[in-house]
């Protein structure tokens, strides 16, 4: 077998209480997530004697965490969620990956809508705004 592909059958996403060492409670019926897609800025250095354009890199950005899950009010993990929403706090995240790869960062909850059908269960979409660092380990 040659590819390097890794399942991510097994992911599983936390939200921390805020504190130095925060304690984390799992967001169950989670189900898909994309993120960590910010960039750095750039810094047009170009002047008079430039022939082409110049550039630095600015601060970097570690873009949003955004996720779907299965909605359940009575998840506890999905109350802190909520909670984190309502109050605007920067919140504590962990990811970890079925690999032993962890990831851990400071969001702010922008919204948590829900979504439901016909033949369906209940399910949300979430946005996360990332502020400063994500920590690999």
């Amino acid at each position: 077998m040659t590819s390097v592909a890794l399942s991510a059958q097994g992911s599983k996403l936390e939200i921390g209480a805020a504190g130095a060492d925060p304690i984390f409670t799992q967001i169950k019926g989670f189900k898909s997530y994309t993120g960590f897609d910010g960039s750095a800025s750039e810094i047009d250095t170009t002047d008079l004697n430039s022939t082409s354009k110049e550039f630095l890199l600015g601060l970097a950005d570690s873009g949003n965490f955004n996720f779907e899950l299965h909605i359940n009010h009575a998840d506890p993990g999905q109350l802190a969620l909520t909670a984190a929403k309502k109050t605007g706090a920067l919140t504590p995240f962990k990811l970890t990956l079925p690999d032993g790869s962890i990831a851990t960062w400071k969001g702010l909850v922008k919204s948590v809508p829900l979504q439901g059908a016909v033949d369906g269960v209940q399910t949300g979409s979430v946005t996360t705004r990332i502020s400063g660092d994500v920590d690999w380990k």
